[in-house]
């Protein structure tokens, strides 16, 4: 009797605990599918109010959806812009580009910025406004000046400064001499007048007529040599100094006159005559082998919803476009593309370009031109700079080229 009440107490106990335990786990249970239900509901209220966000809120305050490329291949950013009807558009745009948004720039700043082209059929326009700083008060000690008055837009400075310590890390020179820079319209016509006094000519072909000069633009530099011993030279760009050739679009300037563009520059090889544009501008030609009127021109074929893109030596990608002077108006109305920060220079005739930094990294672009096509320049046995201008096919004399003074 004692065997059979102490097994039943057992077994009472056990089913006790059975029970206790299966109510543990249905409260276990049941806690657990609160928590998920909690969990769901701020999931659900968390994608509803990022749903009405993006569909109302968001693009009504910002007006900013995702575009493809610029080349159609890769995202470049975000862009606002709003549909036909003025509300916001909310689906991705295949389409070609439509604007961020459109600012006015006044129309007499088409003869300013860092890209004006100035040469025989557009003459510099703006010389009230040239913010010119002096170069001796500016400069490193890698290089030196000829004249504590040479000047220099003050933008084009430090690019100048990066390049010749580079140049001098790489080469060991310090011997550039900077011996021009930013001139009057009074110097450049007293340079002019000493010519024609000196050749008797009525037109000079050697220096660049008076308010067609880049030199007047502030934006320009001539290179010569002097050395410790206290002797000079002249730059010619060979031998170490092709490090600048090869690398000046690096620092946004670029060899203004080569050789095999005289057609089409009006002025003779210039070995010496450097021009700041701006980085993205200056790799495109110096890679392209193609010179600043060249380059100018075909800007016109890039429009907001087709702009050109530069990818430089760094990687960085930019869009560039150009855009035409509305003249019959006052301002002229530009479209932006991108919320990214931008440039806006008139090209010194009749119209804006625009250059946005996309701010993003892309595959190294080499526009595939050498060097030595890109400035023209060739040697004799001496190391002499000559040109072929000039060959009888049946010859191998070469014709000494003739140096123009911008």
């Amino acid at each position: 009797m004692f065997y059979l009440a102490k097994n039943n107490e057992k077994n009472a106990k056990n089913k006790q605990q059975l029970k206790q335990e299966t109510i543990r786990r249905q409260i276990r249970k049941r806690q657990r599918k609160r928590k998920f239900n909690k969990a769901m509901d701020r999931l659900a209220a968390v994608l509803v109010l990022g749903c009405f966000f993006a569909a109302v809120g968001y693009p009504v305050a910002k007006g900013m959806v995702s575009i493809k490329s610029l080349t159609g291949e890769e995202p470049v950013g975000e862009v606002k812009m709003t549909d036909d009807s003025n509300l916001a558009a909310t689906e991705p745009v295949t389409e070609p580009v439509k604007n961020y948004k459109t600012i006015t720039v006044e129309n007499d700043k088409v003869f300013k910025g860092e890209m004006i082209l100035v040469n025989e059929n557009y003459p510099f326009k703006n010389s009230q406004d040239a913010d010119i700083v002096t170069l001796y008060d500016e400069k490193n000690e890698s290089y030196s000046v000829s004249g504590m008055e040479i000047g220099l837009q003050s933008e084009a400075v430090e690019p100048l400064n990066d390049m010749l310590a580079d140049f001098y890390e790489e080469t060991g020179h310090s011997d550039i001499l900077i011996v021009a820079g930013f001139r009057t319209l009074e110097q450049q016509q007293a340079l002019y007048d000493e010519d024609l006094e000196r050749t008797g000519l009525d037109i000079s072909t050697l220096v660049a007529l008076p308010g067609h000069s880049e030199h007047e633009s502030g934006y320009a530099v001539d290179f010569s040599l002097f050395f410790d011993d206290g002797t000079s030279g002249d730059y010619d760009g060979t031998g170490d100094y092709e490090w600048i050739d090869e690398h000046c679009s690096d620092y946004g300037y670029i060899l203004r006159y080569p050789a095999n563009k005289t057609e089409i520059t009006k002025i003779q090889y210039e070995s010496w005559h450097y021009r700041y544009i701006g980085r993205p501008h200056a790799y495109y030609i110096m890679q392209s082998g193609i010179c600043y009127e060249e380059y100018i021109d075909g800007l016109k074929n890039y429009s907001a919803d087709t702009p050109l893109e530069i990818v430089d030596s760094d990687g960085k990608a930019y869009a560039v476009y150009y855009v035409p002077a509305e003249t019959e108006k006052s301002v002229t109305y530009v479209p932006l593309i991108s919320d990214k920060p931008y440039t806006i220079s008139g090209n010194n005739s009749d119209g804006f370009i625009i250059t946005i930094d996309l701010q993003e990294t892309r595959e190294l672009v080499s526009y595939t031109t050498p060097v030595e096509e890109i400035t023209g320049i060739t040697t004799d046995e001496y190391g002499n700079v000559v040109t072929t201008s000039e060959v009888d096919s049946s010859s191998t004399e070469t014709t000494t080229t003739v140096f123009a003074v911008g």
